[in-house]
């Protein structure tokens, strides 16, 4: 549920950004365009003092002068759409890993349900330990004793669902970390 919420949020904040360089993007625009027809324009003044073909030359030169298309404004734009482009991917490629944490917990569950009681005994208390836990206390659950134990971590050994690691005389044994990842 924690990564639906960070979807919700991220989309949240992309939109909010994208519309905020939008609104960047356009105001530097006109801004521009406001500042280039300031400067194309004479002043009362000026303009008695000249003729006809003289305000006509001064208006070519002018507009010859300045570049045709000013494309610093374009950057918010740029970035806009890069945002809601990587906004759009994260959105919908959250939405295939949290079909696929479903599905593999659904999965571990269905697998979960072949385990004798006694093995399940076994991976709730790796559970309950963060995946880890000494041999010898599994054997004091109830109903085992260190013979059932240890034919039970054998079994589970062989189905890849634990490891033994040996630290001197003691066994401690290990959940599969992607089984664990999924569990927990």
């Amino acid at each position: 549920m924690n990564l639906k919420n960070n979807r919700k949020i991220i989309l949240g904040i992309g939109i909010i950004i994208s519309f905020t360089l939008l609104i960047i993007s356009i105001s530097m625009y006109f801004n521009l365009q406001h500042d280039v027809r300031e400067e194309s324009r004479l002043d009362h003044d000026v303009i008695d003092g000249m003729t006809h073909e003289e305000i006509k030359q001064f208006l070519t030169e002018r507009r010859e002068s300045q570049p045709i298309f000013h494309s610093f404004y374009l950057l918010p734009i740029i970035a806009l759409m890069g945002l809601l482009v990587g906004t759009l991917v994260y959105y919908i490629m959250s939405d295939k890993v949290i079909q696929q944490e479903q599905s593999l917990k659904k999965n571990t569950k269905i697998i979960l349900n072949f385990l004798t009681g006694q093995e399940k005994k076994v991976i709730e208390t790796l559970l309950e330990n963060n995946g880890k836990v000494q041999q010898y206390e599994l054997s004091h659950l109830p109903n085992l004793n260190k013979v059932k134990t240890h034919r039970i971590l054998i079994n589970l050994e062989q189905k890849g669902i634990i490891h033994k690691e040996k630290i001197g005389k003691i066994n401690k044994i290990v959940l599969n970390k992607e089984l664990y990842d999924v569990l927990k």
